[in-house]
């Protein structure tokens, strides 16, 4: 009988990780779930309303699933529940993507590897770090086409339960479009040949797993300075996470969001410390106290994941 229903539960991320822009991603304990009803007719359709933007993001992902598969288009009914926020720098719009056409490939039998699922999202997300990450789980590097910057592969070391990632939301949206914007489109020489030295050290302690290197050590001058006008007080929070005991710090993704990694007996004082922050410029914020997710996206019969839906 032809399976007609799934849900994939798929993870959030943290990119760039500093200086790894557009590079660096890590798969976070915080999860969206997407369930998809294949229909008899080509509409693509919320099963309780979307917005003008979901609505958009889900279709343009479908249509060019269809595409890159050479299926004809077939409609379905869509629902996303979960937990991670809409524009706040954690993988949001690359966990919807990825869900929809993960969704869509286990349903048609797989007609595309993981690799061509990841390259797909990653050109409609302008970037893999974050599809990398919510795909397979962990750290990962990703490298990219020198003359066209799309998708080529990526590297993924699985990193241990001791290490915790603290998030703190601000209440701010930060659309990834607005914070490009503000990307210069040169650099000083020096800024680079830091920021490189940075990216270097940064991937080698995670590979190695001597986090505690990390202190004082990650410097970012590609993009963070320049996100800071909108994202205020993001560095004044990532600099009192780590006086508190993290590890290191930096701006997820476009922001609003700061991550500060620290070992378990240190995460509830380094989340305390960076809401503070935000606290004392009366900004409202949420705290998670997240692991590393080294599973990655999940994709399941409906019928046998009736229990994930909250």
């Amino acid at each position: 009988m032809e399976q007609t229903s799934v849900i994939a539960q798929i993870p959030a991320s943290t990119s760039n990780c500093g200086p790894g822009f557009d590079t660096l991603g890590v798969a976070l304990s915080l999860y969206n779930f997407f369930q998809v009803d294949l229909r008899e007719d080509a509409e693509i359709e919320a099963a309780s309303g979307a917005d003008t933007v979901l609505q958009n993001m889900v279709q343009e992902a479908a249509l060019a699933f269809y595409a890159r598969s050479e299926l004809p288009v077939r409609g379905f009914t869509y629902a996303l529940w979960g937990e991670i926020p809409a524009a706040r720098g954690l993988g949001s719009s690359a966990s919807i993507r990825a869900g929809v056409v993960a969704s869509l490939n286990r349903l048609f039998d797989n007609p595309l590897s993981t690799a061509d699922l990841i390259a797909l999202v990653s050109s409609l997300d302008h970037a893999p770090d974050n599809t990398c990450a919510a795909f397979a789980g962990g750290f990962c590097v990703a490298r990219t086409d020198p003359e066209t910057g799309a998708y080529r592969e990526h590297l993924r070391f699985v990193l241990p339960e001791s290490l915790v990632f603290v998030a703190v939301s601000p209440a701010l949206e930060v659309r990834t479009s607005d914070s490009r914007g503000l990307l210069p489109q040169s650099l000083p020489f020096d800024d680079v040949v830091q920021s490189l030295n940075s990216l270097a050290f940064l991937v080698a302690a995670f590979a190695s797993g001597d986090f505690s290197r990390l202190n004082g050590a990650v410097t970012d001058r590609i993009h963070q300075p320049y996100r800071e006008a909108l994202n205020p007080f993001a560095h004044e929070a990532i600099a009192a996470g780590a006086e508190a005991g993290g590890y290191t710090g930096w701006l997820s993704g476009s922001g609003s969001t700061v991550i500060c990694i620290a070992p378990v007996r240190r995460a509830l004082r380094v989340g305390d410390a960076m809401g503070e922050v935000f606290a004392q410029n009366q900004i409202q914020h949420r705290i998670h106290r997240l692991a590393a997710d080294n599973r990655g996206l999940v994709v399941d019969y409906a019928e046998a994941s009736k229990a994930l839906r909250k």
